[in-house]
């Protein structure tokens, strides 16, 4: 069925707030949801993915705070982030695949530093650096399909790949949330459900994923995070696809004595409207535009107005 089929590429179409493999904590848009298509593809699926999303708003709680209510020595004031990912997905069963996820991240980042009396010091990091890969398996029986429901399962690991130590021309290291990786091993859990009912025209979808850091490294271990998303896969064309998601995710606070867990952790909702466009029977594209509803940050936080990504998708078989 060609809905369930698209619901396949609508899985790169999610909130960025599902994990964290392009750094600590700025990723605009994440391919961790299930893909729920009829069964899983055997052979080889490549996609690619590039986001844009930048942080210059400070908040403190669910409230829009300007500069001048910094009180601390350390005021944040804009993190520039553009990634992208190379997904590689291999079915190696009717049941299973493999998947492995490789991001790269080209990163601005200012704050300002207060000492007293004396006048405020800039500080400024701009970087183009591997984050931590993330490999998974899934597992989608065949045989289960029956009215139109599909169903997934997906663990793995978030592996330490990314950098933890990059340094500004002044010699400075940035923060650890600022950096391309955690430095952690993480858990990776998801599920997922597709429902293509009746009464409706295209598919009813919802995914629930979970990751939790196993280790602590150089006195830093971030938050754990889990996501919620439920969305509507509506038909509009032979080969173009609407796609209407929310979005929920609750990051915890970081934890080690090189952790800000005053000023880490947070709960945010959005919605995603996407569009997926078949190209051929091999190919497709996909955009997505994410618009938060509802942000509430532990601290004073910088949070985004809107995140934009944009993808391909490429069976080879």
């Amino acid at each position: 069925m060609k809905t369930l089929r698209t619901l396949m590429l609508a899985g790169c179409l999610v909130s960025g707030s599902a994990h964290a493999s392009c750094g600590a904590a700025f990723c605009a848009a994440s391919n961790d949801w299930l893909s729920l298509s009829q069964g899983v593809t055997q052979g080889w699926r490549v996609w690619g993915q590039v986001e844009y999303l930048k942080q210059d708003q400070l908040r403190a709680g669910t409230d829009k705070i300007s500069p001048d209510e910094i009180t601390s020595h350390h005021e944040e004031v804009k993190t520039l982030n553009r990634n992208a990912l190379l997904g590689l997905e291999y079915g190696f069963a009717p049941d299973w695949s493999a998947n492995l996820v490789l991001p790269y991240t080209n990163r601005d980042h200012l704050h300002v530093v207060h000492h007293h009396d004396e006048p405020p010091i800039p500080e400024a990091w701009q970087f183009d650096e591997i984050g931590d890969a993330r490999l998974t398996l899934r597992h989608q029986p065949a045989g289960h399909h029956a009215k139109d429901l599909s169903w997934s399962l997906q663990g793995g690991l978030k592996l330490p790949t990314g950098r933890t130590d990059v340094r500004n021309a002044d010699g400075e290291e940035a923060e650890r949330s600022v950096q391309p990786g955690s430095g952690t091993t993480d858990l990776l859990l998801g599920g997922g459900l597709a429902y293509a009912p009746q009464s409706l025209p295209g598919s009813l979808f919802s995914n629930l994923t979970l990751q939790a850091p196993l280790n602590e490294k150089d006195g830093f271990q971030p938050g754990w995070r889990a996501g919620v998303q439920a969305g509507w896969l509506i038909p509009v064309t032979g080969k173009l696809d609407l796609i209407l998601q929310g979005t929920l995710l609750h990051v915890g606070r970081d934890r080690g004595v090189n952790a800000e867990p005053d000023d880490s952790g947070r709960t945010e909702a959005a919605l995603v409207p996407a569009l997926a466009y078949a190209w051929s029977r091999n190919l497709s594209v996909y955009g997505q535009l994410e618009l938060p509803l509802y942000q509430n940050v532990n601290g004073v936080q910088l949070t985004h107005d809107y995140a934009l990504s944009l993808g391909l998708s490429l069976t080879l078989n």
